[in-house]
């Protein structure tokens, strides 16, 4: 749950023919793509003239907030971008939530008495539900470094088959619920043979919330939970999440705590669940839009504490789609200059195709209705001094979405900008407004790129990023265990794969094509330090082999919402319970000795050896517990 095109040089060029107006003579009318090509120009520069003319607060805030409140404040402006819509949700009593980093905790008290709300605090971030008209001033403080929109973040869920959510919520009105991956894993056999239970393990889970955690502890799903004081959170999936782990590991002492709160807390959660809650094993399904995938960025680096201190890490893949399936809306690779400008505008778009067609923009599929696009390129977090942009144009070329933030050496590398939820043709632009050629990365999270009248469409593998790529995180992939995904991800997909799905994996086992691939290429150093130096293009830096395992989905909980449960939201938490029973296997054992157990005893699916999809492929608990050298009782 989110809480939250390309022309060619050959056929049209990018420059509005001149019209002839003398008196008297007729006046030749342009062509259907040179007045989009217009639109697209007037577009691009009214919006190039609000980053021209910032004041110092607003070049501290994020564009879609300067460009929200100059178009609420310049009729003329909003006259130049009739179809523009900056994202901002601005609530009826004129408030934004907003992130605001800062190098003093008296910006939450300032907040507070400019009429704000402050949601979270912490020593260098604070959220907040702010007036719209107290940006100018919160900005303007001395201790504020940035302000921008409340950053969003997804769980990686996906809505069940609806015969088979009526089946099972029959069964759940007459039975406990046991995840369908409890068998097909061979966790079942397993727990008999070997005699593990998940005793002495503690499993801790990151999600949106628990609301239902009352309800499945009555109906006998769940034992007692540790919750982190205050992090109940809000939602239902933290609570599916937690049945798996107990239906797998029902010794497992369990906790909880949310990722929902700010991305700031996220990590700081992730930390306390290690030194609060004392979790030997943590599991997450959020991913946050603006994580990094070239560098290892604040939820990273919390995962990469907790796994330096001995704690297994798990966490959700991403449901973004791949390039094998054909259903990803992801793009990365070297920026190349576009032989064809945009008359008017500062900057060089980027070309697409890389033969010798240009082609500026890239089609979006009409299931990307709604969803974010995030673009990144390879400068170290918190220090860009190359300025990229991001354009989002509708059928008639008018420009509907942007984000053209200023980077000049202190801010971050990264754009994003909402697709509108309705109409059609929408396609994206990548703008360098100044600056060093780089590589980029584009991400339609959840949608597709496509071919288009004369645009074709490219895309890539490499989806899969931020905490979940961690170098020793556990980047879980997802196969059903039961009945297969059959809700066709864009109209017009061809159906799954059949299976036959008879409960129990095997190396004819099929992944789910919404599952996100890898690999994961990186240029930074957590501390942002350049990996090879001197070289942030595609033949610099290094990759992770991302995912790492792949794990069960679409099986059953007791949770409303959740029945049969989809995604790697829910192949995570399968993954953290056969880890938990493997340590109480042996609680000895170090997490290098675990992942190795893993991933050596798992069955390859996809080409041989370590897939983009599948990782090292699906984990089998027998096999991974004899890899340990846990003998049978």
């Amino acid at each position: 749950m989110v809480r939250f095109s390309r022309v060619t040089a050959h056929a049209v060029p990018l420059t509005v023919g001149a019209l002839l107006l003398s008196t008297g003579v007729a006046v030749a009318q342009p062509s259907t793509v040179d007045a989009a090509t217009a639109r697209t120009e007037a577009g691009i520069s009214a919006l190039q003239s609000i980053k021209k003319s910032l004041t110092p607060a607003e070049r501290k805030q994020s564009s879609q907030l300067v460009v929200e409140k100059r178009l609420r404040a310049d009729h003329s402006l909003a006259a130049k971008l009739p179809e523009y819509r900056s994202g901002v949700g601005v609530s009826g009593a004129g408030t934004v939530s907003v992130d605001i980093a800062t190098r003093d905790q008296a910006v939450a008290n300032a907040v507070k008495a400019a009429g704000g709300t402050v949601r979270y605090a912490a020593p260098d971030a604070v959220r907040a539900e702010l007036p719209l008209s107290a940006l100018d001033a919160i900005s303007g403080r001395a201790d504020v470094t940035e302000v921008k929109p409340a950053a969003q973040a997804t769980t990686w869920s996906e809505p069940g088959n609806r015969d088979l959510r009526q089946t099972l919520a029959a069964q759940a009105a007459a039975a406990t619920q046991v995840s369908e991956g409890d068998k097909a894993h061979g966790t079942d056999t397993a727990r008999t043979t070997y005699g593990v239970s998940g005793s002495g393990v503690k499993v801790c889970v990151l999600s949106d919330g628990v609301d239902s955690l009352a309800k499945s502890q009555t109906a006998g799903e769940l034992p007692t939970v540790d919750v982190l004081s205050g992090q109940k959170g809000s939602g239902d999936e933290g609570t599916a999440m937690l049945e798996i782990v107990h239906d797998l590991a029902p010794n497992a002492t369990l906790g909880f705590a949310t990722a929902f709160t700010s991305e700031a807390s996220f990590a700081a959660n992730i930390r306390a669940l290690r030194t609060t809650s004392h979790c030997q094993i943590i599991v997450d399904d959020v991913s946050y839009f603006d994580e990094s995938p070239f560098q290892d960025t604040q939820v990273a680096q919390a995962v990469n504490d907790v796994t330096a201190a001995g704690v297994l890490y798990f966490s959700s893949a991403g449901n973004s789609g791949n390039a094998t399936d054909g259903t990803s809306g992801y793009y990365e690779g070297d920026f190349r200059a576009s032989s064809t400008k945009i008359s008017g505008v500062t900057g060089t778009p980027h070309d697409f195709d890389p033969s010798a067609t240009t082609q500026n923009f890239d089609a979006l599929s009409a299931g990307s209705l709604g969803k974010p696009v995030t673009l990144f390129w390879s400068d170290p977090w918190g220090r860009s001094a190359n300025d990229y942009d991001l354009f989002i144009l509708n059928s008639a070329g008018s420009v509907v979405a942007s984000s053209e933030n200023g980077q000049s050496g202190s801010q971050n590398p990264y754009e994003i900008a909402n697709v509108p939820a309705t109409g059609s043709g929408y396609k994206v632009a990548v703008v360098k407004y100044s600056g060093a050629d780089r590589f980029i990365a584009l991400n339609v999270i959840r949608g597709r790129f496509v071919a288009s009248g004369s645009l074709k469409a490219f895309s890539t593998n490499g989806v899969t990023n931020g905490h979940s790529a961690a170098a020793s995180a556990f980047s879980v992939a997802a196969a059903p265990a039961a009945g297969a995904f059959t809700r066709p991800l864009e109209t017009g997909d061809p159906a799954n794969p059949a299976g036959p799905y008879p409960g129990v994996f095997t190396a004819s086992s099929k992944w789910e094509r919404f599952s996100s691939d890898g690999k994961r290429h990186l240029f930074y150093n957590a501390d942002g330090t350049a990996i090879t130096a001197g070289n942030v293009s595609s033949t610099g830096g290094t990759t992770r082999n991302k995912p790492d395992i792949t794990a069960a989905d679409g099986v059953s909980t007791s949770v409303t919402g959740f029945q049969p449960f989809f995604g790697t939201s829910a192949a995570a938490p399968h993954a953290a319970a056969i880890a938990a029973l493997l340590l109480s296997g042996k609680p000895t054992a170090t997490p290098a000795q675990i992942r190795s157990a893993l991933v050596s005893s798992a069955i390859d699916l996809g080409t041989p050896g370590f897939d983009t999809v599948t990782g090292n492929g699906l984990i089998m608990t027998g096999p991974a517990l004899a890899a340990l050298g846990v003998q049978p009782k």
